[in-house]
């Protein structure tokens, strides 16, 4: 009897022990399923927030580029400057759910470092002003073959350049583009430009697009003292202040400015004059557009390259979500 008893006591603490893990297992899966499910939901609900923000953020650019048209169609000389409206952009504004913010900015502050390739060739205009500027800012003048040498498809370097086999030496190794810079950034990979020489150059230089083997110009409302200089041996540092006017320039065409006190009578030959004009106008034609949605405490960021076109409106050339400028320079 006794016997039939332990065997008893003990199958029943068997099947207690079975249903105990069975009720474990059970508890796990749903707990899985559960998590599984919610991952789900906010998955699909951070997909449907990314694209709602997509949208506005093309809405914005749209917008933009409506505001870019007017301005031409306002002003009869169609030329920019940094008193424009539309370098104000639209804080806080408030649409459904979300939260809208937007600038645009005018990438034409800069030289184009792509600018000293055309068309395969080295463009000597753009390279002799390279050089000027570099010597303004005290900075090595190789650095412009270099930047030849990250373009260029060949592997021959120039007098003062680098291709692949300077790279691949380094540690970590790594080879030239063979294309036009596709963001400032790459600049800090180049051969000999220590970190504080590239944090010098950067607030000058830019890399838009070359479209139609066409260089794109810089705009002489907008660009700084240094880059003004570098535009002719002939204009010293007080020049360039004074056609900077603190920023606030605002030459409708480039005899304007050829006809400013300041070099009046120092910038009179037609080369010189034709090769300025060459390298500068007065109109930002190249822009980066920024949005800023907020939702449900979400901030989704987007950034676009922009062109004008010949009637003032702009059209997407790149999209990102990293700024094309550095967001400390703006």
């Amino acid at each position: 009897m006794a016997i039939h008893m332990v065997i008893r006591n003990k199958n029943q603490g068997m099947a207690m022990l079975m249903a105990l893990v069975m009720l474990a297992i059970a508890s796990s899966l749903a707990a899985y399923i559960w998590y599984d499910s919610q991952l789900s939901l906010a998955r699909i609900h951070n997909l449907k927030q990314a694209y709602q923000a997509k949208h506005y953020s093309q809405g914005m650019m749209l917008w933009a580029s409506d505001i870019l048209r007017e301005d031409y169609a306002q002003d009869e000389t169609q030329h920019d400057s940094l008193s424009d409206p539309w370098l104000q952009g639209i804080q806080g504004m408030v649409v459904e759910d979300a939260i809208l913010s937007g600038s645009l900015n005018g990438m034409n502050s800069r030289f184009n470092v792509n600018n000293l390739v055309v068309n395969g060739e080295v463009s000597e205009l753009h390279l002799t002003y390279l050089r000027r500027l570099l010597s303004t800012l005290e900075l090595d003048l190789g650095i412009a073959e270099k930047m030849i040498d990250w373009i260029d498809a060949d592997q021959i370097p120039m007098a003062d350049g680098a291709e692949d086999f300077i790279y691949l030496a380094k540690s970590p190794s790594y080879q030239t583009g063979s294309k036009y810079f596709q963001h400032v950034g790459e600049l800090a990979l180049l051969d000999g430009l220590s970190p504080s020489d590239y944090r010098r150059l950067l607030p000058y230089v830019t890399t838009l697009p070359i479209r139609g083997n066409q260089p794109t110009k810089m705009n002489v409302n907008t660009i700084s003292p240094p880059l003004i200089k570098s535009l002719s041996l002939n204009i010293n540092n007080e020049m360039a202040v004074r056609l900077n006017q603190n920023n606030q320039a605002n030459f409708t065409s480039m005899n304007d400015f050829f006809q400013h006190n300041s070099i009046r009578y120092v910038v009179t030959n037609t080369e010189e004059r034709n090769n300025i004009e060459m390298l500068a106008g007065v109109q930002t034609l190249d822009l980066q557009a920024s949005s800023t949605i907020q939702m449900e405490g979400q901030v989704h960021q987007m950034y676009a390259l922009m062109r004008r076109q010949n009637n003032g409106s702009a059209r997407v050339l790149v999209r990102s979500m990293a700024p094309f400028i550095p967001t400390d320079l703006l």
